[in-house]
């Protein structure tokens, strides 16, 4: 045979030392991405949410009891920021005044750009504020009300905002 390499003891520890040398730099760069990056945590105290889950729960019954509803909208306003409109309703549609209202606007994927807006009723049931959305994508906005007497309302709504 002629023309055939042959293969040699270096040629072999020449292979197996790139091969391994690759193995090792891969995993390298994802310790190094896993290390640097977004730490994955979605909930602060999660171990003590967890243990009070019952408190969540007598919570969620009792405003399940009051019936009420939330519509939230995002309008981008002249110049920058945007305006937020949140609206109060009951089951039958009726509108719920004189709530104090917050707003906590979260991108669970991306630390650093929570929010909280105090809104403000521009009509009975209809409450309003401003915020600087620094980013298009997906946004988790969480809104608080408490009536005069103490009933309070939380809900999750999911907003994309566009470019």
């Amino acid at each position: 045979m002629t023309g055939a390499r042959q293969i040699t003891g270096r040629t072999v520890l020449t292979g197996m030392i790139v091969f391994f040398g690759v193995i090792f730099a891969v995993n390298g760069a994802f310790v190094y991405f896993a290390l640097n990056s977004w730490p994955g945590l979605d909930v602060e105290n999660a171990y003590r949410r967890g243990i009070e889950y019952n408190k969540v729960l007598s919570a969620a019954n009792i405003q399940a009891s009051l019936g009420w509803r939330s519509r939230l909208k995002v309008q981008r306003m002249e110049g920058s920021g945007n305006q937020i409109v949140v609206a109060m309703q009951t089951e039958a549609g009726k509108p719920i005044p004189e709530l104090q209202l917050t707003l906590r606007l979260r991108r669970p994927t991306h630390e650093g750009h929570d929010q909280v807006a105090f809104l403000k009723q521009s009509a009975p049931g209809i409450y309003t504020g401003q915020m600087q959305i620094p980013m298009p994508g997906m946004w988790q906005a969480v809104v608080r009300a408490r009536s005069a007497i103490g009933e309070t309302y939380v809900m999750a709504h999911d907003l994309l905002i566009a470019e």
